[in-house]
């Protein structure tokens, strides 16, 4: 007979069995009616696909210039990592470390870490470390903020407008892309249905089908 296993609720802390759920379906706390977890449909491909893509893109981010500023004719471009470096080599170390902590290494980290565990849980192998990535992952999430880099870019090009021609390069386009597709990938997986699907690879006992506490919606 299969284990059950026990989720407390994120908003209420109510500890409660969970439930299997098919494809497209969620699980809902039995208290307050709070989202436990859901199981996306399309299973690991689609998010597989997508963070692929961010992947690529993110690499392209890294290695071309974000913007070019032309002043008088003299032109200066920017890239991703240079942002943070110009921080730093200016008497705004502590700002520098961070701007590139946030932006190059936190964003990389996630995207590649995802995208290992993803292609090892849809193939069904037990890569080295596998586990560990996926701890990780689940921490490091709060502190990406690519996207808030984004935008804080976008208003300083438009307050610089007035002053000097901004180009904007394809490094900021790829990170746009890299992040549009981040997202969507994020969108069709689960924290906890990986750890799922990891604890079935590893033999682990899986959640129970039947006599479920918490809810079930579509």
């Amino acid at each position: 007979m299969n284990e059950q296993k026990l989720m407390a609720c994120q908003e209420c802390d109510a500890l409660q069995r969970i439930p299997h759920v098919d494809p497209g379906r969620k699980a809902l706390c039995r208290e307050c009616g709070s989202l436990l977890y859901r199981n996306p449909r399309g299973g690991m491909e689609r998010p597989l696909a997508l963070m692929s893509g961010a992947f690529l893109f993110y690499l392209l981010a890294n290695l071309f210039p974000l913007v070019t500023l032309d002043i008088g004719g003299v032109s200066r471009d920017t890239s991703l990592a240079g942002t943070g470096w110009a921080l730093y080599q200016h008497d705004m170390k502590l700002l520098g470390i961070l701007v590139l902590a946030t932006t190059v290494m936190v964003p990389g980290t996630l995207i590649g870490g995802t995208l290992y565990v993803l292609t090892g849980l849809y193939w069904k192998k037990q890569l080295p470390g596998m586990r560990n990535v996926l701890l990780l992952l689940s921490h490091m999430h709060p502190w990406e903020m690519a996207d808030v880099f984004v935008i804080s870019v976008l208003v300083a090009l438009v307050k610089m407008s007035g002053m000097a021609e901004v180009i904007v390069d394809v490094g900021l386009y790829a990170l746009l892309a890299a992040i549009v597709l981040g997202i969507a990938a994020r969108g069709g997986m689960d924290m906890f249905l990986m750890w799922e699907l990891l604890e079935r690879m590893q033999g682990k006992p899986r959640i129970a089908d039947s006599a479920i506490d918490a809810g079930e919606a579509g």
